[in-house]
């Protein structure tokens, strides 16, 4: 991210005007932001100047390379209408610092004529409010950037049947046909004698007739020996109900959420995990991630503690799909080592 730094009138003097932070100068506040940028990965520009027409131009002429603003405007937050005029019609966002003492802090930020058209505002005496801006800006980059990707992935087209109609449409018609159909043409004669299920008089299935919903696929052939059809020993009916009623649900993979649970670091290790084996597309996880990183903000469970966390590890994996947000294999082993 490319970000513009504006330093306001007087800064130059930073350390040694009453109420500065003890040995904090402008050159040290530079070098200190210089270096939270590159861990951010952003890319910096500064300017200091105690001219209100310098600052208002920076903002002009900076428009097509800069992403964002973290301004100090100095005194000129107090009165600056037309550097207040420059920050409404910028398309940046801009963060407004002020380095004041924790006792005026509330009552500066209130007077200031910039409070209105910032995207934040920070206080505070010495170099933290500036790394705490310089932060800000890369989060609401981020959010910005989820809330595209969000847009992006979003549902596919609607599968359409050989007709070329909608899935859908085309089940309700099929549907509609049958319900509408004769009875001769819904149900064609056999062309051999075969055994048909026992009906009443009045055609719905005899109390006698097997569910098919939870059986087995074909009815079971009767033991040899047996002289009544549909009889049989007590023996088979146990069987019969044993292979009708099936097996347990075998245990879930290690790393599977369990009915009812949040989201687990463990899954989020599981899925990365995934991706590393080649099981899982980079498309295949970033649609994953986004799904739960938007059920989280939606309030969803999610293991105790961890919510935070989470979240950002959700966010670089579905904005990996993009070329600047691109994850290495190295980055995604490290991303599961936060998670442990």
């Amino acid at each position: 991210m490319n970000v513009l730094v504006l330093h306001g009138p007087t800064l130059q003097a930073l350390g040694h005007r009453p109420g500065d932070a003890p040995g904090l100068t402008l050159a040290d506040l530079d070098r200190r932001l210089s270096e939270r940028a590159r861990a951010l990965g952003h890319v910096l520009r500064t300017l200091q100047s105690n001219h209100e027409g310098a600052l208002v131009d920076a903002l002009w002429e900076q428009r097509a390379w800069a992403e964002g603003v973290v301004l100090n405007p100095g005194p000129l937050a107090l009165g600056s209408h037309v550097l207040r005029a420059a920050v409404a019609a910028s398309t940046m966002p801009v963060v407004e610092v002020l380095l004041l003492p924790a006792k005026g802090r509330a009552g500066a930020q209130r007077r200031s004529v910039l409070k209105d058209v910032c995207t934040a505002h920070v206080a505070g005496a010495g170099a933290e409010a500036y790394l705490e801006a310089l932060e800000r800006l890369g989060r609401a980059r981020t959010r910005a950037e989820a809330a595209r990707t969000t847009k992006t992935l979003g549902r596919g087209p609607e599968p359409r049947s050989r007709a070329g109609r909608p899935a859908a449409e085309a089940g309700e018609g099929a549907r509609a046909a049958v319900r509408t159909a004769p009875a001769s043409a819904a149900a064609p004669a056999p062309s051999a004698p075969a055994r048909a299920p026992a009906r009443a008089t009045d055609g719905s299935p005899a109390p006698s007739a097997r569910p098919k919903t939870l059986g087995p696929s074909r009815a079971a052939e009767p033991a040899a020996g047996r002289t009544r059809p549909g009889t049989a020993s007590p023996a088979e009916t146990a069987a019969a109900g044993a292979k009708t009623l099936g097996r347990g649900a075998p245990p879930p993979p290690p790393g599977t959420r369990q009915p009812g649970a949040g989201l687990t670091r463990a899954e989020v290790r599981a899925r990365i995990a995934d991706r590393l084996a080649g099981r899982l597309s980079p498309a295949g996880l970033a649609t994953w991630a986004r799904g739960e990183w938007v059920a989280l903000q939606r309030g969803a469970a999610v293991e105790a503690g961890q919510r935070e966390q989470l979240e950002d590890v959700l966010q670089a994996l579905f904005l990996a799909v993009q070329p600047r947000g691109a994850l290495s294999d190295t980055q995604l082993v490290e991303w599961m080592a936060a998670l442990e």
